[in-house]
């Protein structure tokens, strides 16, 4: 069994602790076959002051882990009551670009970086109705299924290959 504490973006003075444990159990009808089973659990009480039932979670894998672990404790932390929270009123900016604007030793060969954090206390960066245009003087193109985009809700970081990247000018 292993503890540890989640604590809610808009409430940092609060944190609830709790317990995870992996086991597993044979079959003995299916020739010795292992299943595993996790559970997340916590003693804090729910909204209403009632326990909160631990969550089980059957048949899972080495590749789907950390998903199961952040989908259980999510449903857990749901039942919390994390007042009082405090109000999201700082802006998401953009930390740094690579290459530098204006940078003019830039290899055509370069991609795009652009990292966008977001400060504790907070909500969180919403992407889901962001959009990336790209301007080249002449037209603007809509880039934003071209970006790869990773980190978590306070820091992602987001990347564009150039699909073509042209050599040559002719005037």
């Amino acid at each position: 069994m292993a503890e540890f504490y989640v604590t809610n973006s808009l409430n940092l003075d609060k944190a609830v602790k709790f317990n995870i444990t992996l086991r597993y159990f044979v079959l003995k009808d299916h020739y010795g076959q292992h299943r595993w089973v996790l559970e997340i659990g916590t003693t804090h009480p729910d909204i209403n002051g009632d326990r909160i039932i631990a969550k089980k979670i059957y048949n899972i894998s080495a590749e789907d882990l950390d998903q199961v672990i952040e989908g259980g404790v999510a449903e857990l932390c749901s039942q919390i009551d994390w007042s009082p929270l405090v109000q999201d009123k700082k802006k998401p900016y953009v930390d740094s670009t690579v290459p530098v604007d204006g940078d003019p030793d830039v290899s055509i060969m370069t991609d795009i970086y652009i990292d966008i954090k977001d400060n504790l206390p907070s909500a969180g960066i919403d992407l889901s109705n962001m959009t990336i245009m790209l301007n080249n003087s002449m037209v603007t193109f809509d880039i934003t299924n071209e970006v790869v985009i990773t980190g978590d809700p306070y820091e992602f970081n987001l990347r564009w290959t150039p699909p073509l990247r042209i050599f040559d000018t002719y005037e």
